[in-house]
C-alpha cells in the first residue's frame, strides 16, 4: 500500500536519537528495518515513541558506539498494514535472546536461560513509519561517542531504538564540534530536496588512500570535530586528516602529529605554501599575496583548543623546512 506522507505534524520542538542496529543488534527478536542512514529511518508501531516523532524534530542517528549524523525530520511517511516477522524464545516467548558464536545450540534466551537452535517466528500486522531527513543531514563520524550521547539523552535505556534527547544541549554539542546545520525546511510536495523513494545504496563516503588513514581521520574528528585548524568550521566532506610529518617518511598515524585541514589548505600545507609557526599561528607564503582568500589568513591563530595534544616539535620542523624555500 502506498505510504501517506505527513508534512506538518507536532510541534517540531523535540529531539531524538535513532538507533541503527545492523550487525550490532544485541537481541535477535527483531529482524531490523531497511534504512538508508543518510536519508531516512524506518520504524513501526511496536517501537516506543513511534507516535511522538514529528516533522521539524532534531534527530541524531547512532550506532551502538557513536553518533553517525544529525538532521531535521523533513517528512514522515505512514505505511499502514505492513507485515512484520518477529522471533521469540520457543520456551517463554521472549524476544530477548542472543546468538552465541562459539557454543551450541545457537541461541540462548536471557530471561529463561533456555538454549535452542531455531526461534519461534510470528507474523504481525503493524503500521510502518519512515522519517526523512536527508536534506539537512550532516555527518558526525563519531565526534559524539556513546558516553556523550548518554549525557545528552533523556532516557537511560541503551537498547531503546528511539530515545528522547535534550534538544538545546544536543544542538550546542554538535555546534561545538564544528557541525553547522542548515535551517529547517518547510517541505511540501513540490519543493522537497530529496524524493521519498529510498535511493538504492547511495552513501556519502570518505576514501582511505593509505592503510590506516580512515582510522587516523576518525581519531582526529574525535579530537577536533569538523573544524579546520586554519579556517574554522567546515563541512565534513572537505575536511582531511593532515600529517605534520610526511607519511611517506614516517609511515605512521599519530594524533599528536595530525590536524584537520580543509582540502585546499591541506594541499597548500603539503606543497610548502602554508605552514604554522611554533607559536601556533598561520604563516602564508609571500607568493600567495595576490590571493586574498589565503593571504588574509597570515598571522591568524589556529582553531584548536589550548590543550590540544599537537606535537610542537613536528610543527617547528614543518615551519623551518617550509619557510626555507620561500
Amino acid at each position: 500500500m502506498t505510504g501517506v506522507e505527513i508534512l506538518a505534524t507536532g510541534a517540531g520542538g523535540r529531539a531524538w536519537s535513532f538507533l541503527i542496529a545492523g550487525e550490532e543488534r544485541q537481541f535477535q527478536g527483531n529482524t531490523g528495518y531497511e534504512d538508508v542512514v543518510e536519508e531516512s529511518y524506518s520504524y513501526d508501531s511496536t517501537v516506543g515513541n513511534h507516535l511522538r516523532v514529528a516533522v521539524g524534530d532534531l534527530v541524531v542517528v547512532r550506532s551502538g558506539r557513536e553518533a553517525l549524523g544529525v538532521g531535521y525530520v523533513e517528512a514522515l511517511e505512514v505505511l499502514p498494514d505492513q507485515e512484520k516477522s518477529r522471533s521469540r524464545c520457543p520456551q517463554c516467548g521472549s524476544t530477548g535472546f542472543k546468538e552465541r558464536t562459539t557454543e551450541q545450540p545457537r541461541y540462548r534466551c536471557s530471561p529463561c536461560t533456555t538454549t535452542f537452535d531455531e526461534p519461534a517466528v510470528e507474523t504481525l500486522r503493524v503500521t510502518g513509519y519512515r522519517a526523512h531527513y536527508g536534506g539537512t543531514w550532516q555527518p558526525l563520524e563519531g565526534c559524539l561517542d556513546k558516553t556523550r550521547l548518554a549525557e545528552l539523552s533523556l532516557s537511560k535505556s541503551d537498547q531503546q531504538s528511539i530515545k528522547a534527547m535534550d534538544r538545546e544541549r544536543t544542538l550546542e554539542a554538535v555546534a561545538a564540534r564544528g557541525v553547522r546545520l542548515p535551517g529547517q525546511r518547510k517541505a511540501s510536495g513540490t519543493d522537497r530536496p530529496h524524493p521519498l523513494a529510498l535511493p538504492g545504496g547511495r552513501r556519502r563516503t570518505t576514501a582511505a588512500a593509505r592503510r590506516g588513514q580512515d582510522a587516523f581521520r576518525r581519531a582526529l574528528v574525535r579530537q577536533y570535530g569538523f573544524i579546520c585548524a586554519v579556517t574554522g568550521a567546515a563541512p565534513a566532506e572537505v575536511l582531511e586528516a593532515a600529517h605534520l610529518r610526511p607519511f611517506a617518511s614516517t609511515e605512521r598515524h599519530r594524533v599528536e602529529e595530525g590536524l584537520m585541514l580543509r582540502s585546499d589548505i591541506h594541499r597548500l600545507f603539503d606543497s610548502g605554501l602554508l605552514t604554522i609557526t611554533p607559536g601556533l599561528a598561520v604563516c602564508v607564503a609571500p607568493s600567495l599575496a595576490g590571493h586574498t582568500l589565503y593571504s588574509t589568513l597570515d598571522g591568524s591563530p589556529l582553531h584548536i583548543p589550548e590543550d590540544a595534544p599537537v606535537d610542537r616539535e613536528a610543527i617547528a620542523e614543518h615551519y623551518s623546512a617550509t619557510i626555507a624555500t620561500w
